[in-house]
């Protein structure tokens, strides 16, 4: 009986070592990809791409934001077909581990915003899924041979992203357009639009862009109630600035442009990347209509003109159409609430 279970436990030896050379092989090229992102946004970040006093970020690239994570996918795939053929799903769902693990290492090592890091998330998977799919076409394609490719992959995005800098941005502007019925007259809704003070986050808690990071608002006030006049907004961590009033129709219409200052926002109340007023996004103008309803309630009407600029504008305007677009809905809201409860 001892002799018939010799060869069993033998067997399963280099089995067990197998197992654990495919798993640290894994590991390592997991950890490279991972790397490699980390050490491309350390360089995306360096005065060669990212200048501050100019607003200019490298991180706001197309080079940083698709061309890295689809070579970290190509890169990833490229490297396990060297030493394991794997099937194409299998592939596909191997690249998301560095460039999950890259996200992470980005907001907690290099403090990377989490606005960022969230509305970059989408765009960095899928790249990164067609970045894996053409490394295992490739590797397909070559048997196996495909040192000459990753050295070309490795240095792409780097390459890209010197283009990249010198071509102009593509502003585009945007318009939002939301209502809401409220029952109360419209000199109730005024007052509250010229004079919201006391706001508490709970007051806001549905609005997404508040829950992933906005300050919320503290309070506004109209200082002037003529066009040319000035109102003052207060938010949290220290932000403060003001709006120039267009359009003063009192208890009928209002309007103002925002005028916003070197230090209406401080360092780290806002993703870097996307601080309202800077090169990448900005709120041009809010206009409030009150039209009065039967029954002594209003409907009212707010339209948001914002600014985009970036060399990706068809997602980072997808990504500021939503935001503006929920925020919009819930300063409404948020006025409801007020006038209805007198």
């Amino acid at each position: 009986m001892t002799d018939s279970a010799t060869p069993s436990t033998s067997a399963s030896t280099p089995s067990r070592t197998h197992w654990s050379l495919r798993l640290l092989l894994w590991t390592f090229v997991m950890g490279l990809g991972a790397a490699y992102g980390v050490l491309g946004y350390k360089f995306f970040a360096t005065p060669l791409f990212s200048d501050s006093a100019q607003g200019r970020s490298g991180l706001m690239t197309v080079a940083f934001l698709a061309m890295l994570p689809l070579c970290i996918g190509t890169l990833a795939v490229l490297l396990i077909q060297r030493r394991r053929r794997v099937g194409f799903w299998q592939a596909l769902g191997m690249s998301s581990v560095p460039l999950l693990l890259f996200m992470f290492l980005a907001g907690t090592l290099l403090r990377e915003g989490f606005i960022c890091i969230l509305m970059a998330l989408p765009l960095v998977l899928v790249l990164g899924f067609v970045g894996a799919a053409i490394g295992w076409l490739a590797s397909a394609l070559s048997k196996g041979n495909s040192t000459r490719m990753m050295s070309v992959v490795v240095f792409l995005p780097f390459a890209f992203g010197a283009v990249e800098q010198e071509l102009p941005l593509q502003d585009q502007v945007h318009a939002v357009s939301r209502s809401i019925d409220i029952q109360a007259p419209p000199e109730v809704v005024w007052r509250h639009i010229n004079m919201p003070t006391g706001i508490q986050p709970g007051e806001l808690k549905d609005g997404v862009a508040y829950r992933i990071g906005v300050p919320y608002p503290i309070e506004g006030r109209t200082l002037e109630p003529r066009v040319g006049g000035k109102r003052h907004l207060v938010w949290q961590r220290g932000v403060a600035f003001d709006e120039e009033i267009t359009v003063w129709e009192p208890e009928r219409r209002v309007a103002w442009k925002y005028v916003f200052g070197p230090g209406s926002f401080p360092e780290g109340s806002l993703d870097d990347h996307i601080v309202i007023g800077g090169r990448y996004f900005n709120l041009e103008d809010t206009t409030y209509t009150l039209t009065p309803q039967a029954g002594g309630g209003t409907r009212l009407t707010v339209d948001v003109t914002f600014r985009v600029s970036t060399h990706f504008n068809w997602y980072a305007g997808t990504w500021a159409r939503f935001l503006v677009s929920d925020t919009a809905e819930t300063i409404l809201g948020f006025y409801k609430h007020r006038a209805e409860a007198g």
